[in-house]
């Protein structure tokens, strides 16, 4: 949401508006919508109410505020970038890199923990989900062309849905692992990482494969 009562928005938020959104996203990670209160983000922020209603007005802008803030830490670009690797990096180190991670608690888990847990109820944080899910979506299947481009994909498998299973193991992951899942229930990195890699190596055009399996067809006609 706009802030227009903030001289500094044209320029980006002001060091004011970053501890509230810090405050606001700090207490919706650990409360929830629900449990979230103004006067808790004011004091984790070491302000006055005041300072947060002259931004936004109502609880539900703050919180959708916070949201954004939120989604911006864990968008593609900069998970990426905290794992140390490049958008740029061959698809195959990103997948890994980033799916081994995936066993680490760390701050996407909590925020997908909580937005799936209040976009049922509130359509204001339901849509920033839906926009953040499709625009991943939409940097995995560029990862998926490129995968492809290189020889490393298949080519006839669908981008949508391989796009779609990568998604899917890496929320799915998240979720499971801030539900509170047993260390047992939890493989190690190498073990996770071996299967990530077979997975990717299931995806790549067998060639070799092919050619065995038409020789064998051919065998068993001239049979």
């Amino acid at each position: 949401m706009p802030e227009s009562s903030d001289p500094q928005s044209l320029y980006g938020p002001s060091a004011t508006t970053r501890r509230l959104l810090d405050a606001a996203a700090a207490e919706f990670l650990e409360r929830g919508y629900d449990g979230s209160v103004i006067s808790n983000i004011a004091r984790r922020a070491g302000l006055s109410t005041g300072a947060i209603f002259s931004r936004w007005p109502t609880k539900d802008d703050i919180m959708v505020a916070a949201v954004d803030h939120i989604l911006d830490k864990i968008g593609t670009r900069q998970r990426l970038a905290d794992l140390g690797i490049s958008v740029d990096a061959p698809p195959v180190e990103i997948l890994v890199t980033w799916g081994t991670d995936l066993l680490t608690a760390d701050f996407a888990q909590s925020a997908f923990k909580h937005l799936f847990g209040s976009a049922h109820a509130y359509p204001s944080i339901q849509q920033r989900l839906q926009e953040f899910l499709e625009k991943q979506a939409d940097q995995l299947g560029a990862l998926v062309d490129q995968g492809k481009e290189e020889g490393l994909c298949d080519p006839e498998l669908s981008t949508t849905a391989l796009a779609l299973m990568i998604q899917a193991i890496g929320v799915g992951t998240d979720l499971l692992i801030s539900a509170g899942r047993s260390d047992r229930l939890i493989p190690s990195q190498q073990d996770w990482a071996d299967v990530v890699v077979r997975m990717i190596a299931a995806a790549a055009t067998d060639n070799d494969g092919a050619a065995d399996k038409e020789d064998s067809n051919a065998g068993n006609s001239d049979a």
